[in-house]
């Protein structure tokens, strides 16, 4: 599938779904104006591209990225070892 293609049916993806840009791609951790370029055929950086495909074939759940968004954001305690938990394993041996 080309760029352009992906791109295409990212956008009909997110308007089927009846989503803004800023709620849809916030899941992903990218800004509006980003997401717009990226439905425009800009190129999506790889991690991106990665969650996308994860996301899209149903490896990872909404719950799952807002989960992680919220353990990124919260602050870590004083004096606290950083917890970095499990690797998660990825299809395709990644």
């Amino acid at each position: 599938m080309s760029q352009t293609d992906f791109a295409s049916e990212l956008r009909k993806t997110r308007k089927a779904r009846n989503e803004s840009q800023q709620r849809f791609w916030a899941r992903f951790g990218v800004t509006q104006s980003r997401g717009s370029r990226f439905e425009l055929g800009n190129d999506i950086p790889s991690p991106v591209a990665i969650l996308l495909r994860l996301y899209f074939d149903g490896v990872i759940s909404d719950g799952d990225l807002w989960r992680a968004r919220r353990k990124r954001m919260k602050p870590a305690k004083a004096g606290a070892a950083p917890d970095a938990g499990p690797s998660p394993r990825l299809p395709g041996g990644w």
